[in-house]
């Protein structure tokens, strides 16, 4: 068992879509619809935060796990790009969470998905313009840095993923963003690598209310705090 590498999986289900909305957007959708405020159901997403640390040597980012490839092969089966640059258009999400430069994002689909009905994506992004067109023209042509929540939520609403490359003190992190809740499929093929790739936290999000709590392994590795659970290989949902 490697005791001194940690993966931790920060989870906030059930987000509301509004919160990734400019009030502009918000205030714009209730004059044309206000009845649907109060007929149809509120819109989710849930967003996983993927943050790995050495603890040996005190180094923060996926990158620095001894067995990141194993984790980043994880990713590249359940999703791939629909965009990313234009230089590389076949590259896997595995060549390009190897590849891109931090803070860079990129748009995918579910591969389920994505074989139940293949899509001319190129087609699909003339159709329907606005902020998809802008984040996925962005994409291809810088790699998508900063990409704004407006992006965000209509991607999402367009029944895309965006997984973002965050910065880590030592290297990189990932974020991802989706509609439908993607903890299940990242939980069990992460708990099939334990205990021999790293331990495993799996944390609600909404009971990170500091920095200190969000590296409690440094304070309170032996003791973490109500909402830290621990995954071993025994461990059932």
């Amino acid at each position: 068992m490697s005791d001194s590498n940690l993966l931790k999986l920060v989870f906030f289900h059930d987000q509301r879509m509004e919160e990734l909305s400019s009030s502009k957007a918000v205030s714009n959708q209730t004059e044309l619809d206000p009845l649907a405020l109060f007929t149809q159901p509120d819109p989710t997403y849930s967003r996983l935060l993927f943050m790995g640390t050495e603890l040996a040597d005190k180094r923060f980012g996926l990158n620095c796990l001894e067995h990141n490839h194993e984790l980043v092969a994880i990713f590249n089966r359940l999703y791939s790009p629909v965009i990313a640059s234009e230089s590389s258009d076949a590259m896997s999400l595995g060549d390009w969470i190897d590849n891109a430069q931090v803070n860079a994002f990129i748009i995918v689909q579910s591969n389920d998905e994505a074989k139940e009905a293949e899509v001319d994506v190129r087609s699909k992004v003339l159709e329907n313009g606005g902020l998809f067109s802008e984040a996925t023209e962005h994409s291809i042509s810088s790699w998508g840095y900063e990409i704004s929540p407006d992006q965000i939520h209509t991607i999402l609403m367009q029944g895309y993923q965006v997984i973002t490359k965050i910065p880590a003190a030592n290297g990189y992190d990932l974020e991802l963003y989706s509609r439908t809740n993607p903890y299940i499929s990242f939980f069990y093929p992460i708990q099939s690598l334990l205990p021999d790739a790293f331990r495993f936290f799996s944390i609600n999000g909404k009971r990170v209310h500091t920095s200190e709590a969000l590296y409690f392994e440094f304070s309170r590795l032996h003791n973490p705090p109500h909402g830290y659970e621990e995954v071993y290989p025994e461990s059932v949902l």
